[in-house]
């Protein structure tokens, strides 16, 4: 009993044809594949099994490997947006946008769930189906979602970059300045990051510059904090986050840009008799 018969061009999509194996790969004995060539100079798989009770359970993990086929072709056509249309990132940034790319389309539930849904309404007309006109006409807005899911990574690397850029500033800046604490630390309680000195009294002034203004990052972090600690410009840091609130991502990302800009003077407190009392 023939299951489901689709036809794809080696000349058309080259996106699809590409990853042919992932539609001719099932992980069912009882679902046999067959190709073949057409007269048009097209490829022809059929899917057919012997057994007719579980046709729609079959029929399923087929869609589910279409899918997939759909889901990686729409990610090569992100990334050829990309290469055609931004040619100025080097190599290094083309690499990290693309893993943008490839994992926002991974983790877009939603859009999985439209490709599959367009394919059952296709195929519950017809059991043959020309797999380069369905994408061209029926999932034709997929070239304008790629072209999105482009433009907010290549935006959000860009942020990132400018941030780390900044961090990396702040950081010869505070590696040239003269240690005037050989010891600071940095307790996390709840929802309040404090400074303290070697002996366990508080700091609370800010630096005059406050460069800390200058991070320009979509997360929120504690500006005070990362003020007092380019004032005093410690030998070490110890920092005390035991207490952290894990839903406090103001003190998660205090703690990292804490860690990114004095990198190397930073220790982690694995529990102390600060940590119970503040």
């Amino acid at each position: 009993m023939e299951l489901l018969s689709l036809e794809l061009s080696e000349n058309e999509n080259h996106e699809i044809y590409n990853n042919i194996r992932i539609i001719t790969n099932i992980d069912e004995s009882d679902i046999n594949i067959e190709l073949s060539s057409t007269d048009d100079g097209n490829i022809k798989i059929r899917y057919f099994t012997n057994n007719k009770i579980n046709k729609r359970e079959y029929i399923e993990k087929i869609t589910a490997k279409i899918t997939k086929l759909l889901v990686e072709y729409t990610k090569l056509v992100g990334i050829k947006i990309l290469k055609e249309n931004y040619f100025y990132f080097d190599e290094e940034e083309v690499g990290s946008i693309i893993s943008d790319i490839e994992e926002e389309i991974d983790n877009d539930i939603k859009i999985h769930i439209i490709i599959k849904n367009k394919f059952k309404e296709v195929i519950e007309k017809s059991n043959s189906i020309n797999l380069n006109g369905f994408v061209n006409f029926r999932l034709k807005f997929l070239k304008l979602y790629a072209a999105q899911v482009v433009e907010r990574c290549i935006d959000s690397y860009l942020m990132k970059k400018e941030y780390m850029d900044f961090i990396s500033i702040i950081k010869l800046i505070s590696d040239s300045e003269e240690n005037r604490y050989d010891l600071v630390n940095v307790m996390f309680n709840n929802s309040k990051v404090q400074v303290y000195d070697k002996n366990m009294q508080k700091l609370n002034y800010l630096s005059s510059a406050e460069l800390s203004a200058e991070l320009s990052t979509e997360s929120t972090y504690d500006e005070t904090v990362i003020n007092i600690l380019l004032s005093v410009s410690p030998k070490k840091i110890i920092l005390h986050d035991s207490k952290i609130d894990k839903k406090n991502k103001e003190a998660y990302n205090t703690a990292d840009i804490i860690k990114r800009i004095f990198e190397g003077k930073v220790e982690i407190c694995s529990g102390c008799k600060y940590c119970e009392v503040l």
